[in-house]
């Protein structure tokens, strides 16, 4: 009690006690903070975009597993509803009007493109939404005398049995392959899922 009676009365030895300690001074502590927020920062955007690429390549081999699904359904015969669809099966892409889906559907009338009514998910169609912030950015499409184009609506079906594969844009316009650009949300990194008509399916960066 002595001792807390002395230090009331002599604030000085207080700030003399204080001021001798070994705490941070406040440069210290400012230098301190601004260090630990710039690491945290740059952590946070290595991470975002470590997300961002990651998002982007597992979108890229699900459109691959897609397309070897309706390959798949054209080689087993698969019924949408009741019916064995007359053209087989598809995936249809539109990146003017659906920039941000894909649609899985059955040919129903052999026309080798997508129809209204031919995706119903009731039957065995799929409308295939991407994630926010990835797209289908481009469609470049070969000819069969290799010149490249970039078109906006591409249809690749699977005619069984074994099964042929049709690449056509909405002209009709046949391709020997085709190559599905997707976008990722930073705007610069891309996968590209190329298609040809022996029907093998890849993704490249």
């Amino acid at each position: 009690m002595r001792y807390v009676c002395l230090l009331l009365s002599k604030p000085s030895i207080i700030f003399k006690f204080f001021k001798s300690g070994a705490g941070f001074t406040l440069i210290e502590l400012m230098v301190s903070i601004s260090i630990s927020v710039l690491i945290s920062t740059i952590f946070l955007v290595d991470y975002r975009s470590t997300s961002k690429q990651s998002e982007l390549n597992m979108t890229a081999q699900k459109l691959v597993s897609d397309i070897r699904l309706a390959q798949n359904y054209s080689l087993g015969s698969t019924e949408y509803g009741e019916n064995i669809p007359l053209g087989g099966w598809g995936v249809h892409f539109d990146r003017i009007s659906s920039p941000g889906n894909y649609i899985i559907f059955a040919d129903n009338n052999g026309n080798k493109h997508y129809d209204s009514g031919e995706s119903d998910s009731n039957k065995g169609g799929q409308v295939i939404s991407l994630p926010a912030g990835v797209s289908i950015n481009g469609i470049n499409a070969v000819s069969p005398s290799e010149e490249v184009s970039a078109v906006n609506y591409i249809d690749i079906t699977f005619l069984p049995p074994d099964p042929t594969t049709n690449i056509l844009d909405s002209s009709d316009n046949p391709y020997n392959s085709v190559g599905i650009i997707l976008l990722g949300e930073d705007d610069s990194s891309t996968r590209t899922i190329e298609v040809n008509f022996f029907g093998l399916i890849e993704g490249k960066e």
